[in-house]
Parts: C-alpha cells; structure tokens; sequence
C-alpha cells in the first residue's frame, strides 16, 4: 500500500511538473507561443480586461507550481497592462494562491518527492533552517534577495514544521521588492519610457551582481541564524535539566 502510495505521489509531481507545460504548448501554440499573436498581444488582452486579469493570475499560479518557468514575464504583462499597482495585486494575489497550493501539495506528496524533485542534501539543508526559531527570518532574507533559492523554500516549507500563515505573510513581504522591479519594467514599456528602463537594468545587474559576490556571506549569514538557534535551545535544555 506504502508503494501504491508513493508512485501515485510520483505520478502527480511528473504530471505538475512534466506534462502541464506540455499541455499548455500544446493548447497554446497557436497563441502564446505564436509570434505574430504575441505582437497583437497587448491589443488581445485590452479587449478582456477582466479576462486578461483572471489569465494572468492563472499563469501567475501556474508559474509557482511549476517553479523552473520565469514568473518576471507574467508581472511585466500585468504592469503592461493594468499599471504597477494593478500589476502588484494582480500578481500578488497569483503568488500567494500559487504558494498556499504547493505549500500543501508538498505536505501531500510528503519529503521523498520533494527530495526527488530538489535533490535530498539541499532539501534537508533547508528544512533544518526553517524548522530553527530563526526559520521566518530566514525565509524574509531568502525571498529578499535575488539568487537564493525560492522555488526550492516554498516546496520545503511544506514538509516543514512552519505553519501556513507566518510563511505566506512573511514570503509575501519578502518577495514585493523584487516583483515591484519587474511590474516597474512593464509599466516604462507602457509608457515607452526607454531612459527608466536602462536604469532600472543597471540598477538591477548591480544587486544580482552584488548578490552574486556576496553569496557566500548570504548562506554563511543563513547557517550563522540556525547555529545560533541551536546553541539557544541547547543551553535552555540545560538550563532545563
């Protein structure tokens, strides 16, 4: 029954991961992956308001579940089209639907899938940090800064100790600044504001830049909250004793 058990699990994440983009080439060929519609686009999607919001809120999900696709496209669409604070709530309300979702599909699927999916090493790593009494500032520090892996934490978060709302609330916080950059690009492509766009470009290399240098430090800041939590809750063991 365990087996069964597993290879269903198994089954489903290949079918999140594998054939749901499959399916969406397949369905949109002719569209999203069609060249000619895509330069027609904006004009496609100021004619449904309403639907062009309930689609991009759909790939906004779908975007977080199947988390090897870029999600900087979705918010530079819907700042295109409905202005940077239009495109925040928009994408927002998609990001944080997308995380409850695999927040819980990792509960279901359980650690081996998630270990499959993400290799086990890292996915221990990580669980060892949210499950520390520093496990939400950890999280604020991994969402903040662009390059630490956020796809892998909200897999993980799952299979954690950390309940559901902390980590929506605090992974929400934590991803505003970067998605504001993106919603901000879309919004100077409305308004052919090409200057802003190359600023914001060099402004955003220099922080990936520096995150990259500073990388290193990042994790070992990240290790330091979660060694620090260990020694606190040894000492209260045997303060306890």
């Amino acid at each position: 029954m365990n087996r069964t058990t597993s290879l269903f699990k198994l089954l489903i994440l290949i079918l999140l991961l594998i054939a749901l983009p499959i399916v969406l080439y397949s369905a949109c060929k002719d569209t999203l992956f069609n060249l000619e519609w895509l330069e027609a686009l904006p004009q496609h999607l100021s004619n449904n308001p309403v639907r062009s919001a309930i689609a991009l809120i759909g790939l906004q999900i779908m975007q977080i579940i199947v988390c090897f696709l870029p999600g900087q496209p979705i918010q530079i669409a819907a700042s295109y089209l409905f202005g940077t604070v239009g495109g925040y709530f928009i994408s927002i309300i998609g990001a944080i639907i997308g995380a409850i979702i695999v927040f819980y599909l990792a509960k279901f699927l359980g650690s081996n899938a998630v270990r499959l999916l993400f290799g086990k090493d890292k996915v221990e790593n990580y669980r060892s940090k949210l499950n520390s009494g520093k496990g939400l500032l950890i999280v604020l520090i991994i969402y903040l800064i662009p390059g630490l892996p956020k796809d892998l934490v909200t897999y993980v978060a799952g299979i954690s100790d950390m309940r559901i709302l902390p980590f929506i609330i605090v992974s929400t916080i934590g991803r505003t600044p970067p998605m504001i950059g993106s919603l901000l690009v879309g919004s100077f492509i409305a308004t052919r504001n090409y200057i802003a766009i190359a600023i914001l470009a060099v402004i955003c290399l220099i922080i990936l830049a520096l995150c990259w240098i500073k990388r290193g430090a990042l994790i070992r800041l990240m290790d330091n909250l979660e060694a620090k939590d260990e020694e606190r809750e040894a000492k209260h063991g045997k303060a306890k004793a």
